[in-house]
């Protein structure tokens, strides 16, 4: 799925792509910004150019421009949806710190390559960039909205900290409980995806267009909530050899996703108890196929599945309400299937 998923959006990629190798051109100091180029992707290790991008699935930024192609109106979208890649590029730096992640992408993460310090800097350089691009991208819009635009989209930043700020505090705590889980991962991932299939409804020149966004970015959140909670299943039964990583990954770094938040709100005593003793030191591949057992007897897993299939049920639902062009609703309906059906 993820092989389709990146099929369906190869223009739209390639777009973005060489606009970003065009933004980050000539600027100095070039080591710094050789450092945001290779966490973007467009880079080797030794800080060399890469014949063949590696940034990721490019997701976020690729679906604004695909619906900006079917309102021909590419000229503001670019500038949007590099805006959205350069954030959730700022994010992940920070995110792999904060985890301790050496690996992204099948390369080192920025920190591990030129140490903390460094790799910060770039983060908070990447965010100015995405700033910059922002308001490329609204500058066309009239004051009024333009103010209103810039401002909800600088929100960004705060929403998704809260959301990290979550996460992290979740590690202490032996009891978390769904809804807690809920509005951790509503702000953390779905509201970036939120942002992404509104970000060129909101930027649209026309107002009756703009109106839409709202409801736009209600269908995203819901595709982002599936995304999030598949990526949750992925994090625990994933098959290692298209995800990269070890089987119960998510569990050996003690991390408290939907299923195990469920099997922990659930199960039984002993269940309960099995779980957070692994929480304590490193989990063995015994302890975690016993685990994995565990969430699957206690209903965590069939659970989880279903919550995958409520949040993609509301998106399908949401957008079929929605009067847009007939070949922009099916488009967007094909990539939040994907979203939730994807394998790596």
């Amino acid at each position: 799925m993820a092989t389709e998923l990146r099929t369906t959006l190869r223009t739209y990629i390639r777009k973005v792509n060489n606009g970003l190798k065009s933004f980050l051109a000539d600027r100095t100091p070039s080591a710094l910004y050789s450092y945001a180029q290779y966490q973007i992707g467009l880079c080797s290790e030794n800080f060399k150019p890469l014949k063949s991008i590696n940034g990721g699935k490019r997701i976020r930024s690729a679906i604004p421009m695909l619906v900006a192609s079917c309102f021909r109106q590419d000229g503001y979208a670019l500038y949007g949806a590099m805006s959205l890649e350069l954030f959730h590029n700022f994010t992940l730096i920070i995110d792999d710190i904060q985890d301790g992640d050496t690996i992204r992408r099948g390369r080192p993460t920025l920190w591990k390559l030129i140490g903390v310090p460094q790799a910060l800097n770039t983060g908070m350089i990447l965010q100015t960039l995405s700033n910059e691009a922002a308001m490329k991208a609204c500058n066309h819009l009239p004051n009024s909205e333009f103010s209103h635009w810039l401002d909800s989209y600088l929100h960004l930043t705060g929403r998704v900290f809260e959301g990290q700020h979550l996460d992290i505090s979740y590690e202490s705590k032996n009891q978390v409980f769904t809804a807690e889980y809920i509005r951790m991962a509503m702000a953390k991932t779905a509201v970036l995806i939120g942002q992404s299939f509104a970000q060129s409804f909101s930027l649209h020149p026309k107002e009756e267009v703009r109106k839409l966004a709202s409801t736009m970015r209600q269908i995203g959140e819901s595709a982002g909530m599936a995304f999030q909670i598949q990526d949750d299943i992925l994090g625990l039964w994933g098959d290692k050899k298209k995800t990269g990583k070890p089987v119960a990954s998510d569990l050996r770094k003690h991390k408290k996703t939907l299923p195990i938040v469920h099997a922990l709100e659930n199960g039984s005593r002993s269940a309960k108890k099995l779980i957070l003793d692994s929480f304590k030191g490193d989990v063995s591949d015994d302890e975690a196929i016993t685990i994995l057992e565990q969430l699957k007897q206690i209903g965590s897993y069939d659970y989880t599945q279903s919550q995958v299939r409520e949040y993609t049920h509301k998106a399908l639902a949401g957008l079929e309400q929605v009067d847009i062009d007939k070949r922009l609703k099916e488009r967007l309906k094909l990539i939040i299937e994907l979203l939730s059906n994807r394998s790596s």
